[in-house]
């Protein structure tokens, strides 16, 4: 027994070696599972995914700032995710679907909205946006369609409050999202509508959505396989599921909680979870979501279908 503690205990630290190495001090590895065992091994207790009170406050207490932080002022960052996931549905539509649009789609922990610009327009029904902190959703809420010949914020849309949107009688804007919610991705069910914004979708579909992107978004959770199922569940045949994850440069695991509060995980175990949901691999392209600390961030972009 001692000789296998060992045996563990040298892996462990083997991993976070490796890992300290490409990645800052602050995001050495607490947790790991192994790819070869259902269990983890743990140097501190921790749960599989961020709790979600923790994601709540701190979006909350974060929303006002959130965009001027990742795209207005800290250039140096290259936050890219939301683009990222909105530039591969349109490769999707341009290779793949014969220039189809998608029917529908779910913004999947859509925060401020940063990746509707990029969706509206590949969208030909609803564009539906969901998010655990209500902060952030009520300013994905407050987007209209930006139909002027320069955009008012390069690369995102503008701002309305509903009094002044409603003002404008019947040149009112449109609504960039037709519908925004709140709600914990692992329960769309029990969705909650936000409204006094004037969108016409006020019951959250959990079901047959074409297309569901998560930028950005899956980094707070660690095991895959449940929000990978409530994904197929939600999409319908012939649907595509677009997300972005961060992964590690090497190591033997299937995910690993960082001391940044973030998880990554390994592109093949994403794989693993994803077939047993039901889900056929398209691709898992290597891309870089953001710098942190001078250093680029290693991630991946993954594209699954629903055959």
């Amino acid at each position: 027994m001692a000789l296998i503690f060992s045996i563990l205990f040298i892996t462990a630290q083997s991993l976070i070696s490796q890992t300290h190495a490409f990645h800052t001090s602050s995001e050495v590895p607490l947790t790991l599972q192994t790819r070869h065992s259902a269990s983890t091994t743990s140097l501190a207790t921790v749960a599989s995914r961020t709790a979600p009170s923790v994601v709540v406050d701190k979006f909350d207490s974060y929303a006002s700032n959130f965009e001027s932080h990742l795209v207005d002022i800290v250039d140096n960052l290259k936050y890219c995710a939301p683009q990222s996931v909105a530039s591969a549905a349109s490769e999707r539509i341009t290779n793949d679907r014969n220039g189809k649009l998608y029917s529908s789609s779910l913004d999947a922990g859509c925060g401020t909205g940063l990746a509707g610009p990029g969706l509206r327009q590949l969208v030909s029904g609803s564009l539906i946006g969901v998010d655990l902190s209500p902060k952030m959703a009520e300013l994905a809420a407050e987007l209209v369609i930006d139909d002027g010949p320069i955009p008012m914020v390069e690369n995102r849309m503008r701002r309305c409050a509903e009094t002044a949107r409603t003002a404008f009688g019947s040149d009112a804007p449109n609504r960039l999202y037709d519908g925004v919610f709140t709600a914990d991705l692992l329960n769309l069910s029990g969705a909650n509508f936000l409204d006094g914004f004037g969108h016409k979708v006020q019951k959250i579909p959990t079901e047959h959505y074409d297309l569901i992107v998560s930028a950005d978004v899956l980094v707070y959770f660690g095991a895959m396989d449940d929000i990978l199922k409530v994904f197929s569940d939600a999409l319908a045949v012939g649907g595509d599921v677009i997300f972005t994850t961060e992964t590690m440069k090497c190591g033997d695991y299937n995910w690993v909680e960082t001391s940044s509060g973030r998880y990554a995980q390994s592109p093949d175990y994403v794989a693993r979870m994803a077939s047993e949901a039901g889900l056929t691999k398209v691709s898992q392209e290597a891309f870089t979501p953001r710098n942190e600390s001078g250093e680029k961030v290693l991630g991946t972009l993954h594209i699954f279908t629903k055959e």
